[in-house]
């Protein structure tokens, strides 16, 4: 990872590139102010370019929408924190019509457990897959 200044502000980036799929990626990250940042992602070998923006207000709701060049789409999220280890989140991906949900606990404690429910909006079924996972935190 690399830092320069733009305009008294950091700009973080990353330069990947793997010999075998012959694929390479920049990644960067604008850090605006505490609360907000912008970052970018572009693949050399395929042109796609994806731009994020993210905004934390108060430090327990995050606004994250994005735009992807190469499928011309538009994709949303917002998270709110509840409690100290919980978080809920929805999205919503224009590409691909699915509208999520999604409710996470990390703790360093106990592990965590992430549940999640997506519905496809394109299909006429409009029936809902859910998942669920656990993790495990032990000291060996």
């Amino acid at each position: 990872m690399n830092t320069v200044r733009v305009l008294e502000k950091p700009l973080n980036f990353t330069y990947k590139h793997w010999r075998g799929d012959n694929r390479t990626t920049l990644d960067g990250t604008l850090m605006i102010d505490s609360t907000n940042n912008l970052s970018a992602n572009y693949g050399f070998d395929s042109g796609n370019c994806k731009l994020k923006y993210s905004y934390v207000h108060r430090g327990l709701t995050t606004f994250e929408p994005s735009y992807d060049f190469a499928k011309n789409s538009w994709d949303v999220s917002v998270s709110q924190r509840v409690y100290e280890d919980d978080v809920v989140k929805a999205s919503y991906q224009s590409s691909s019509k699915i509208l999520g949900l999604e409710w996470s606990r990390n703790s360093s404690l106990s592990g965590g457990f992430k549940i999640s429910a997506s519905v496809n909006l394109a299909e006429n079924s409009k029936f809902p897959t859910l998942s669920a996972e656990s993790r495990l935190n032990f000291d060996v």
